[in-house]
């Protein structure tokens, strides 16, 4: 029988000036690198309810998406005809629209540097800081994700295609951390990305 997972999620208030928001090591590289953005002290809750697939090739996908598999037995879905490639990190993958190279997502899972999934990431933006152009963080939250430690993260920066976001999900499993994250065109990002995003969510296991 399918369990159920939820996804909950709050704004991280951090207690120290100095403190900027973080991506990990993976993604950071996956992606774009980011500046230093102001800390906010503000609060939300958020919920997701998804469903663990058993095995990939029992259940069905959801409509318009394949299952695939990635590093450290995680599998998740991507939209279909997406060929997923390894990213050029350990353990990270990561797949692109064939009809338009700004869609990207990403997921995967290696061993975690530490059990303090929060400060972790807090450590890894500060060497990303200065790279990324117009960088704007959206939400920062820690979170709980099928019962683990989890950390949720959003922001927008500049390439040269325009204004792009990016919304990406880290929990810790066993030692091991999984992401997945969703990078497009800010300005189709509900009707586009967002769906990409939930059902990635939705969707992903361990």
């Amino acid at each position: 029988m399918t369990s159920i997972r939820s996804l909950s999620s709050r704004w991280v208030a951090w207690a120290f000036a100095a403190a900027y928001l973080a991506v990990s090591a993976v993604v950071g590289t996956v992606l774009l690198t980011m500046p230093k953005t102001d800390v906010t002290d503000a609060g939300t809750q958020t919920t997701y309810i998804s469903e663990d697939q058993p095995e990939i090739m029992v259940s069905p996908a959801p409509a318009g998406f394949q299952w695939v598999r990635g590093p450290a037995g995680m599998q998740t879905v991507i939209p279909y005809g997406w060929q997923s490639v390894a990213a050029g990190q350990p353990g990270a993958m990561r797949a692109v629209d064939p009809s338009d190279p700004g869609r990207i997502v990403g997921f995967g899972g290696a061993k975690a540097l530490s059990d303090d999934i929060v400060r972790t990431h807090i450590g890894y933006e500060e060497s990303f800081a200065a790279r990324t152009k117009a960088y704007h963080r959206v939400d920062l939250n820690s979170a709980t994700y099928g019962g683990h430690k989890a950390v949720e993260w959003q922001f927008t920066h500049q390439d040269g295609g325009g204004l792009q976001r990016v919304q990406a999900l880290y929990w810790l499993v066993d030692d091991v951390e999984y992401f997945v994250f969703v990078s497009g065109p800010d300005q189709r990002w509900s009707s586009r990305m967002k769906p990409v995003y939930d059902a990635m969510v939705a969707n992903s296991s361990p």
